[in-house]
């Protein structure tokens, strides 16, 4: 109306307490978990006095009022959902939520003399400055008419979904990684929902509690300090090193003291350290050899970007969970754990990414642990930290692993070798070091997994209280037991009676024994009787 915007949101089993809201200028954003919803308006809305939200918890319905910041403004188009459900940046490039999947973005051909011409405003923007907006991409609810399109043609998957057919006799070949039931029709929104029902599946609370209480051998691998850590860590020391060394330090009589020339050789042995480990290797060399040459129109560069994050997270949670080794269990660790190679999932947004990526990592590899998914999720900020040139040592080093295996040589076909040709010749350091940046402020709480993890830790935490107690009972009775006069062992049980009634406590009578009136005698004989019967 003229002063407010009324929203009527229509929810199932939320509760009023967990209803969140924020409203920033063009923007309104709600979540309940598992609800999320993202509206950008044509005008500013604002937050006041005015402002109500209530909840009918009989209809599930919320029902949410903003005043608008100009009142009288006319919000046009408000019955366009894939505009309100626009992102920022496709809302002021004039792009709705369809636009965006629906136009694809052209790639620089390398050795091509002339480019083609960009054809839309966000192809431009990408293409020069590559600033992606990693908010959740919302499209709205369409008729369901993928199925009847599959039935003239196979689905999609793989880098850029660009292959089909790859994994038509995945389950006939022994591959463990693979988790689609039949890839080869699902749409990408039923492998998402398979994924998430076969992850509910998996995830085991009673393993997830022995491992938050019998944490001895976890707490090493959380402690641990990756050789990427090592040289992010040199790096800055260096980085610092260099910017006091600047100073001028040379004395008026033109003479430079020893310890200053000591100091610059030793930072000289050091960044030549560093220098080598960003050398590619002549194993890597060759491997980038081997590559491919295409050339890839693509589609969608973020979801690209963001499958990135799923497979190095993977990476590095095998990586860390053996110490910088990689042993016989490593491949299937890295797929199984990889919503991206497991599942061919196709993300749009970073935190959905990192969901599924801590959902994986509590419900399938032999360590299930929040901190140690956290500790994960440090490594991989440190690798986007690095640059790109780490991205792609880390990605030729997954492919060599891939390649040499005999059924899973085909996510090499699917992923990892246009993986390693975009990176190369079309992924920029400025869109790595932006992920770098969301990663490093991300943060997760553990009710958006969806399995009630703080209830479970609650719960193991009472239990090793209750264990406590049992074994602090069990040291009592082990005394009263050694009281004994005779041990229990040593005995003589010749021609003993039959009737548990008639058994003689050694220095007690028989008489005292079978009326059990001696009081004194009670704690003696109740444990005896027991271990005899």
């Amino acid at each position: 109306d003229h002063d407010n915007v009324y929203i009527t949101i229509f929810t199932a089993h939320v509760r009023a307490q967990t209803l969140e809201f924020d409203v920033d200028e063009y923007q309104f954003k709600f979540h309940a978990s598992p609800y999320y919803l993202r509206l950008t308006f044509p005008g500013k809305v604002v937050e006041d006095e005015s402002s109500t939200a209530s909840l009918d918890a009989s209809t599930g319905q919320i029902s949410v009022t903003l005043a608008k910041q100009t009142p009288g403004e006319t919000f046009e188009n408000l019955d366009l959902l894939s505009s309100l459900l626009a992102t920022k940046r496709q809302r002021d490039l004039g792009l709705s939520a369809t636009d965006r999947q629906s136009r694809p973005l052209i790639e620089d051909i390398a050795g091509s003399s002339a480019a083609e011409p960009c054809t839309s405003e966000e192809q431009l923007a990408i293409l020069q400055d590559e600033e992606f907006d990693w908010e959740i991409s919302q499209t709205p609810a369409a008729a369901d008419d993928d199925d009847a399109s599959l039935l003239l043609k196979s689905a999609t998957y793989g880098f850029n979904s660009q292959y089909t057919g790859l994994l038509a006799h995945a389950h006939d070949s022994g591959n463990d990684i693979n988790a689609v039931p039949d890839p080869e029709r699902m749409t990408p929104d039923q492998r998402r929902a398979n994924r998430i029902a076969t992850e509910d599946a998996k995830f085991d609370e009673s393993y997830y509690i022995d491992n938050y209480i019998n944490d001895e051998d976890i707490l090493p691998l959380i402690h641990y300090k990756t050789r990427f850590f090592k040289i992010l860590r040199r790096l800055q020391k260096n980085k610092t090193t260099a910017a006091v060394t600047d100073l001028p330090t040379t004395p008026p009589d033109g003479k430079a003291p020893a310890e200053q020339l000591a100091a610059d050789l030793e930072l000289q042995q050091s960044n030549s350290a560093i220098d080598s480990w960003a050398e590619f290797t002549d194993k890597e060399n060759a491997t980038m050899l081997d590559l491919p040459r295409k050339m890839h129109l693509v589609s969608d560069r973020q979801t690209l970007y963001l499958g990135l994050v799923d497979i190095i997270f993977a990476y590095s949670l095998d990586h860390r969970i053996n110490q910088g080794d990689s042993t016989v269990e490593s491949l299937w660790t890295i797929g199984a754990v990889s919503s991206t190679l497991s599942s061919l999932e196709q993300f749009s947004a970073l935190r959905p990414t990192i969901v599924a990526c801590f959902r994986r990592a509590l419900a399938y590899p032999l360590y299930r642990n929040w901190e140690l998914c956290e500790k994960v999720l440090e490594d991989v900020y440190v690798l986007f930290k690095l640059g790109l040139r780490a991205i792609i040592k880390t990605m030729l080093e997954i492919k060599l692993m891939f390649d040499h295996h005999d059924i899973y040589y085909v996510y090499s076909k699917l992923y990892l070798d246009d993986y390693c040709v975009w990176l190369q010749t079309s992924a920029t350091d400025k869109a790595i070091k932006s992920l770098a940046h969301e990663l490093h402020h991300f943060e997760l709480e553990k009710d958006e997994i969806g399995w009630h993890l703080e209830a479970f830790e609650d719960l193991a935490l009472q239990t090793s209280e209750s264990e406590a107690d049992e074994v602090e009972d069990g040291e009592v009775e082990a005394d009263v037991i050694d009281d004994l006069p005779v041990p229990i062992d040593q005995l003589d049980l010749e021609g003993a009676p039959d009737s548990v009634s008639e058994i003689v406590i050694p220095g007690t009578s028989h008489a005292t024994a079978k009326s059990g009136t001696d009081a004194s005698d009670t704690r003696k004989k109740k444990p005896l009787i027991e271990i005899l019967d």
